[in-house]
């Protein structure tokens, strides 16, 4: 955990925020007490906020159908 003054924070901005986004968490001091925290987003995975469920319109047969006519050519 990197322990920084706001005077530093202010002066290195893009810097510290590489650092957050590399997954290090900062601790900001204003004369000399801890007054905020910076630490990285979580990454969130999309899989788990979909709600909906995938429904095909045509069968699985149907679906692949087309590839086996491309197929016919090279065999």
């Amino acid at each position: 955990m990197l322990n920084i003054t706001v005077t530093n924070l202010r002066g290195n901005i893009f810097e510290i925020l590489k650092r957050v986004q590399a997954g290090e968490q900062v601790i900001i001091t204003h004369n000399k007490k801890k007054v905020a925290y910076i630490k990285p987003v979580k990454k969130l995975d999309w899989r788990k906020q979909s709600t909906e469920k995938i429904k095909l319109l045509v069968s699985p047969d149907e679906l692949i159908k087309p590839v086996e006519d491309v197929w016919d050519d090279y065999l």
